[in-house]
C-alpha cells in the first residue's frame, strides 16, 4: 500500500521469519528479524532495524495479539515502555489483545490453552490493557472490541458491526 514505507517484522519463531523472508524477497525496504519481544532493545539494536527505521522520526509500532503470549511475570508493560521510550514524538502504537469474554470464560480458556500448548496464554481485562498506553494518547473511540474500532460504514448500516467477544483493540499516539 505504500511502498515508501519502511517495515521491520519481528517474529521469535524461525519458521515464521522465514516463511516473512521469503515473502519479502526483493523488497528492499521490508525486513523480518528473529527477534523476541522479551528482549526489546535486541530489537531496536538489531542492525537491519537501524538500517530501515529512523527512531527520531514518528514511526507505528503494531502488537497485535502478541502481548497475551506475556505472562504477568514478564512484564509486558515494562516491555512495551522499552519501545515506547525509543519511539519519537507523533509515533503511533497500534495493539490488539485476547481479553475476558466474561468472567467465567477467561480462566478456563487459559488453563486448556496453557494444557495443549507450549507456551503461555494471558487473556487480560480492558483494565488491566489500558497501561500499556502509559505515555501515548489514545485516539478514539479508545480502546474498544475490534470490530468497534473505526467500523465498516457499510456494516454500520447492515447492522453488522457488532462486538467482537474476546478481542480489545486500541490505538495510541505519543505526544
Amino acid at each position: 500500500a505504500g511502498p515508501d514505507a519502511h517495515v521491520v517484522y519481528a517474529d521469535i519463531d524461525p519458521v515464521a521469519v522465514a516463511h516473512s523472508r521469503a515473502i519479502l524477497a526483493g523488497h528492499p525496504n521490508t525486513a523480518a528479524i528473529e527477534a523476541d519481544l522479551r528482549d526489546p532493545a535486541a530489537i531496536l539494536g538489531d542492525a537491519t532495524t537501524r538500517r530501515l527505521i529512523d527512531f527520531r522520526q514518528p514511526v507505528g509500532l503494531l502488537l497485535v495479539s502478541v502481548l497475551p503470549f506475556l505472562g504477568d511475570a514478564e512484564e509486558p508493560a515494562q516491555l512495551v515502555a522499552t519501545l515506547r521510550d525509543a519511539l519519537a514524538p507523533g509515533s503511533y502504537l497500534v495493539l490488539c489483545h485476547a481479553a475476558e469474554a466474561g468472567p467465567i470464560m477467561a480462566q478456563p480458556l487459559e488453563k486448556v490453552y496453557n494444557q495443549s500448548v507450549s507456551g503461555s496464554l494471558r487473556i487480560r481485562s480492558g483494565s488491566e490493557i489500558l497501561p500499556f498506553f502509559e505515555g501515548f494518547e489514545l485516539v478514539d473511540p479508545g480502546l474498544v472490541s475490534g470490530p468497534q474500532w473505526r467500523p465498516d460504514p457499510a456494516a454500520v448500516a447492515r447492522g453488522e458491526a457488532g462486538h467482537m467477544w474476546g478481542l480489545l483493540a486500541g490505538v495510541g499516539r505519543k505526544p
